[in-house]
């Protein structure tokens, strides 16, 4: 079995979709369901965005994937390893291995469990309509300044590179640009006191990475319900349906962090309230367009037909 050692890389977009009550109007503090399903969401979506961006970083190293160029390096992802022994294998396989020990990253993030990737269209990962499926087995995120809080995954999603990309490009010139559609079907999300969700993705992400290492990601929704853009939707760990529209894409990237979206609006509506989020405002709720100064996310949430409102800006961890 070849193994490769690896250096955490993530690309992690931040979102929030909240829930439980409140008879506030104008909050400054968010009520305290409504800042658990703000974790949940904001963890499950940043997380499986992670995992799709150390996918991309370690196809670019296996050679049964595609990698062509040995300039290219070593692929490093903190705290795994890789096994590639069915590289060459119908379907082509890799499994990403996470030790559950190793702390990564700012915030500080440990991961355990397993990530299986197979190519089950195209010849080469980087093909234009080449297509994975990921299978997630007990991949557990634990966020060390969140009082170990984690969320574990379990379940299938696809991947799909709609334009390809060109990986010995990319090692002259330091430069790519590919949209990359995402779809699952009924993800399990585990959280830590025994509750579950269940997580549905339609999402069209830009993914582009300048001087080699700066890297940013543009996602939208990607499919329409009732004439609206629709990122996401599945079940809470509180038992309620949830429908997310998206109004602004969202964006986030290494040059801020990719904890610190720098744009962003959506609606996320469940069976009893709705809530809007605007990404990247200062402590006074108001958008900052330009700069890494944000503080965090402003929220507006609306139960019942009215009977309870009340908003709240809640800091990026």
């Amino acid at each position: 079995m070849k193994t490769y050692k690896i250096t955490f890389a993530a690309l992690c977009l931040a979102v929030l979709i909240l829930t439980g009550c409140t008879k506030a109007t104008n909050n400054t503090i968010a009520d305290p369901n409504a800042k658990q399903h703000n974790e949940d969401v904001s963890n499950t979506k940043s997380e499986s965005d992670n995992v799709n961006t150390d996918i991309n970083t370690v196809l670019n190293g296996v050679s049964g994937f595609g990698k062509t160029d040995e300039t290219l390096g070593t692929i490093n992802i903190c705290g795994a390893t890789i096994d590639s022994s069915l590289q060459n294998a119908n379907p082509k396989t890799i499994t990403i291995h996470f030790d559950g020990t190793t702390a990564c990253g700012n915030p500080a993030r440990i991961r355990g469990g397993d990530v299986k990737v197979e190519l089950i269209h195209g010849n080469k990962w980087s093909d234009a309509g080449a297509v994975l499926k990921v299978t997630h087995t007990n991949y557990k995120v634990t966020f060390v300044n969140l009082n170990n809080h984690f969320v574990t995954f379990n379940g299938v999603k696809y991947l799909t590179n709609i334009d390809g990309f060109d990986w010995f490009g990319y090692a002259l010139s330091g430069n790519l640009t590919t949209h990359i559609k995402e779809r699952t079907d009924g993800i399990t999300v585990t959280f830590e006191n025994g509750q579950t969700s269940v997580w549905n993705f339609a999402r069209l992400s830009t993914w582009a990475v300048t001087g080699y290492s700066t890297i940013t990601a543009t996602v939208n929704g990607d499919t329409t319900m009732a004439g609206k853009t629709i990122d996401s939707w599945g079940v809470t760990r509180f038992g309620t349906n949830f429908t997310t529209e998206m109004i602004t894409p969202w964006k986030s990237g290494t040059t801020c962090g990719w904890w610190r979206p720098t744009q962003g609006k959506y609606t996320s509506t469940t069976d009893n309230f709705s809530v809007t989020a605007t990404c990247s405002v200062d402590q006074q709720g108001n958008v900052v367009s330009s700069g890494c100064g944000a503080y965090g996310y402003k929220i507006e949430w609306n139960y019942n037909n009215g009977t309870a409102t009340g908003n709240a800006v809640i800091g990026y961890f």
